[in-house]
């Protein structure tokens, strides 16, 4: 079977690594790409703080070969705002807990509360540990350090524009097959954030994981990797 690349876009605060169980647990038959976003995992921070400057970085990644485009959370906005660009090669869209194309859901408090958290292990420790219970302590001592590892810049560009950007007049015009995907203790985006991403999208199936948070990529790698596969295989 000739099965489309998978390039992924993490989570904010995530990196490359973010994806290591699930890349495994999809299987080595199938073309991954797991790239550090700009001024995420250890990068700088690019010249342009902006999902259409994600954007472009996410195209200049996933070339011109034909792929499905993998978003989680913040990476999933940045896929939508890829996706409503109808880029060549782009065949399908995976969205993962993902942000919405209208602003995210985040209270101004919450805001606040992580911006002045950037950079302090023991907050970071304190608020991964709690968003994502389930994983074991090897997988959350990787979130934290990479939370850590986040330039200044993209940490401030993504709480104060990027998650508060409304492209959703862009994205209607997205008909690509999507799969939808929540898990159904998301206590970031809330239970009714990921219905909402699918009945938007023209050609959109929405799954629900149980057991899993918003870290569902790392929480339920097995169960999300099955998803995918019966996704990319039709």
């Amino acid at each position: 079977m000739n099965r489309p690349r998978l390039v992924f876009a993490h989570y904010f605060g995530g990196s490359s690594r973010s994806w290591a169980a699930l890349v495994d647990a999809i299987g080595g038959d199938i073309d991954c790409i797991v790239p550090d976003l700009p001024g995420f995992g250890g990068t700088p921070a690019p010249r342009d703080l902006s999902l259409n400057g994600y954007a472009d970085a996410f195209s200049t990644i996933a070339g011109d070969t034909p792929f499905v485009a993998v978003g989680h959370s913040m990476g999933g906005k940045i896929a939508l705002a890829l996706a409503a660009r109808r880029p060549v090669g782009l065949t399908g869209l995976i969205l993962l807990a993902a942000s919405p194309p209208t602003p995210e859901p985040m209270s101004d408090a919450d805001r606040q509360a992580n911006l002045d958290a950037f950079g302090n292990r023991l907050i970071a420790r304190k608020n991964l540990g709690s968003i994502g219970s389930r994983l074991s302590p090897q997988a959350l001592s990787i979130v934290v350090d990479d939370e850590l590892r986040v330039a200044e810049p993209a940490w401030r560009w993504w709480l104060e524009h990027g998650s508060r950007d409304d492209i959703s007049a862009a994205t209607r015009c997205i008909t690509l097959r999507t799969l939808v995907v929540s898990g159904d203790d998301d206590q970031v985006m809330g239970e009714a954030t990921a219905p909402a991403i699918a009945r938007g999208l023209t050609g959109a199936t929405l799954r629900i994981v149980p057991d899993a948070g918003h870290l569902l990529p790392l929480e339920r790698p097995q169960a999300t990797a099955a998803l995918i596969r019966d996704f990319i295989e039709v």
